[in-house]
C-alpha cells in the first residue's frame, strides 16, 4: 500500500478518516412521544336536548404547546392516537344520533380550527350514553405542514365536537380525553 508522503497519513490511515467523517454524517432514527394531556386537560361538558348539542359545535382549545426545538433532529412524520369517551351526568336520560370528534394541529392559533388542520375525525353512536361510556378513539397521520408546524418549536392543538345527537330530556354530557399521543419521527444527527 502507498503512504501519502504528502499528507503524513499511511492510506490506512486516510481510510479511517473516511469512515469516522462518514459516520458523522449520518443520521440515526429518532422516535420520541408528545403526550398532550401533559400540557392540557382537555375535559368539560356540554348539553344535549332535543334540538341538539348545544353548543354545536362545541370548541375545546387551542392549547399552545412550546419546546425549544433541536436543530440536529429533522422531523419526518407524526401520527396521533387519541381516545375521547363521552358520558352522562344526567340519570334516566335516553339520546339517539351521533357524536362527532375532530382533532387539529397547526402553527396558529388563530387559524387552528380550519379544514387545512384536521388531523383527525371519529364518529359515534350516542344511544349507549344511556347505559355507559360511549368512546371515539383512532389515529392518524399529520401532514407535511403540521409537521412543519410542530418542528418549529411552537404549535397548537384543540378539537371540535359536534354531531346529530338529541335527548328527549336536556342532558349534561361530559366529555374525557383519555388519550391524546403525538408520535413524532425522523432522523437526529450526533
Amino acid at each position: 500500500m502507498r503512504n501519502g508522503k504528502g499528507y503524513g497519513f499511511p492510506a490506512k490511515g486516510w481510510l479511517w478518516v473516511g469512515l469516522l467523517l462518514g459516520v458523522s454524517a449520518c443520521s440515526v432514527p429518532f422516535n420520541y412521544e408528545v403526550n398532550v394531556l401533559n400540557y392540557a386537560d382537555l375535559s368539560g361538558t356540554f348539553t344535549v336536548g332535543q334540538g341538539g348539542i348545544s353548543p354545536n359545535p362545541k370548541t375545546v382549545g387551542p392549547v399552545e404547546i412550546q419546546y425549544t426545538p433541536d436543530p440536529r433532529v429533522n422531523l419526518t412524520g407524526v401520527s396521533l392516537d387519541y381516545k375521547v369517551c363521552f358520558t352522562s351526568e344526567t340519570p334516566g336520560a335516553s339520546f339517539q344520533g351521533n357524536v362527532v370528534y375532530t382533532a387539529y394541529l397547526g402553527g396558529d392559533a388563530g387559524t387552528l380550527f380550519q379544514e387545512a388542520n384536521k388531523l383527525a375525525e371519529g364518529t359515534k353512536d350516542v344511544s349507549g350514553l344511556s347505559t355507559g361510556a360511549v368512546c371515539v378513539e383512532g389515529q392518524a397521520q399529520a401532514t407535511a405542514a403540521q409537521v412543519q408546524a410542530l418542528q418549529s418549536g411552537t404549535f397548537y392543538v384543540g378539537a371540535r365536537i359536534s354531531g346529530n345527537a338529541t335527548s328527549a330530556q336536556e342532558a349534561t354530557v361530559r366529555y374525557r380525553t383519555e388519550r391524546f399521543l403525538l408520535r413524532l419521527s425522523g432522523t437526529v444527527r450526533p
